[in-house]
């Protein structure tokens, strides 16, 4: 049996494919998809952005007193997703398909939080890296870089294992299951990255949730309310040793954003 927050997202997805079929998506409806999650994507790491400027600077119009950096780095992200679900069905979870995402997202050294490092665009990162959560949470350190080869090659077989197994009937199979599940392991665990693993990775799940019917849809974050509430999630999913809250935190979420569209 499901739990209600995952009775309630199949529910809301059904109602959704029924009232705007994929097949019937215009370009602003599409883009008006991709722009609210590029958006929802960036803002979990960029607390300068704003909703609607944002959203006005990627559908081309103009805007002003907005930090430049911001903006094209999120332009980047819509980039990268758009031509992904353009052809997504044409998408394979491969190393290639993770680096070649990566480079896509991190050539510009305006993308790199921390120092640019161009010899590392398209490449699993060389050196130690642990995720500073300061203040607030204890920092995390994550897989060490001279196993990232093997670790990935491993693990690229199990993302795929799985999400070619997915029936939304059964919760150890559900789709948000597999998708936290990935979530997990690539974001907090596995790390492959210098900088920009939390992009890549939600770029990726945009794909697996259009391979599977469901439009790209992620939570709604636009405070800093919303972004604590992401992370923690995470934290409480290493604590607990499972992704539990992360599937409910993606059913309650994602359903919310599909009904708020149903009703617009």
């Amino acid at each position: 049996m499901l739990p209600d927050y995952l009775l309630n997202f199949n529910l809301a997805l059904l109602k959704f494919q029924e009232k705007f079929p994929r097949d019937n998506w215009s370009v602003e409806f599409k883009d008006s998809l991709v722009n609210d999650y590029s958006f929802y994507s960036a803002r979990v790491e960029d607390s300068k952005l704003q909703y609607g400027d944002t959203i006005r600077f990627l559908n081309n119009e103009s805007v002003r007193g907005i930090n430049l950096d911001s903006l094209l780095g999120i332009s980047e992200h819509q980039s990268v997703l758009k031509n992904l679900l353009e052809n997504f069905e044409n998408f394979e979870l491969t190393e290639e398909m993770i680096k070649k995402i990566h480079g896509s997202l991190m050539s510009s050294p305006l993308a790199w939080e921390t120092d640019f490092k161009p010899e590392l665009v398209g490449n699993y990162r060389n050196v130690p890296t642990v995720g500073s959560r300061q203040p607030f949470f204890e920092d995390k350190e994550y897989s060490p870089h001279y196993n990232l080869e093997i670790i990935m090659t491993t693990y690229v077989d199990m993302f795929n294992a799985r999400l070619e197994d997915i029936d939304n009937s059964v919760f150890e199979k559900h789709l948000l299951t597999r998708i936290a599940y990935f979530h997990n392991k690539f974001l907090n665990e596995i790390h492959p990255f210098a900088d920009g693993n939390g992009r890549v990775c939600r770029i990726i799940i945009g794909a697996v949730l259009m391979i599977n019917n469901c439009p790209p849809i992620f939570p709604e974050i636009t405070n800093q309310e919303q972004q604590m509430e992401y992370i923690s999630t995470i934290i409480e999913c290493e604590k607990n040793k499972n992704d539990f809250a992360l599937i409910e935190y993606f059913a309650k979420g994602m359903s919310n954003y599909i009904l708020n569209r149903l009703n617009d």
